[in-house]
C-alpha cells in the first residue's frame, strides 16, 4: 500500500466524526495505519468535533497495530472532553474493546445508526448512552 492507502473511512455528521477502520495490519502496512490515524487525529483536534463513533462493522478482528491506533484516537478526544462510543463490533472485537476503559461513555451499540443516536442524545444532554451487549 502507498501513503494514499485508505485505512479509515471518515464521515463528519454535525459535531460527530464516524471512523470506520477498513482493515488491519493484514490489509495495510504499519506506516499506512499510523499515517492515516494521524489524519484522523487532526480532524478530531477541531474544537467543533465533540464526539467520535468507532464503527467496527468492516473488521471482524483487529490486530495490535490497528487497536493501538484506535486507542490513540479515542484517548485524544477523551482528553479534550469529547465523547466516544463504538458500534457493530464482532464478538471478538466486543470482548477486546469492552474490557478497555478508553473514554466516556465508551459503550457499544449494535449498529452505526444506534451509535450515532446515542451520541446525539449525549450531546443534546438528555440522551441515554446505555450500550447494547451485542
Amino acid at each position: 500500500m502507498s501513503e494514499r492507502a485508505t485505512v479509515f473511512q471518515m464521515d463528519r455528521i454535525g459535531e460527530v466524526i464516524v471512523v470506520s477502520p477498513l482493515g488491519d495490519e493484514s490489509s495495510f502496512r504499519y506506516f499506512d495505519i499510523h499515517n492515516q490515524a494521524n489524519r484522523v487525529m487532526r480532524m478530531l483536534d477541531d474544537p467543533t468535533v465533540l464526539g467520535v463513533v468507532i464503527d467496527l462493522a468492516q473488521v471482524p478482528t483487529l490486530g495490535w497495530v490497528m487497536t493501538s491506533a484506535i486507542v490513540r484516537l479515542v484517548r485524544n478526544i477523551d482528553y479534550r472532553g469529547g465523547l466516544a462510543v463504538y458500534c457493530a463490533a464482532s464478538p471478538t472485537n466486543f470482548n477486546q474493546f469492552s474490557a478497555m476503559k478508553l473514554g466516556r461513555p465508551w459503550t457499544h451499540h449494535d449498529t452505526r445508526d444506534l451509535g450515532l443516536g446515542a451520541m446525539r442524545g449525549l450531546l443534546a444532554g438528555g440522551g441515554d448512552a446505555a450500550g447494547e451487549d451485542g
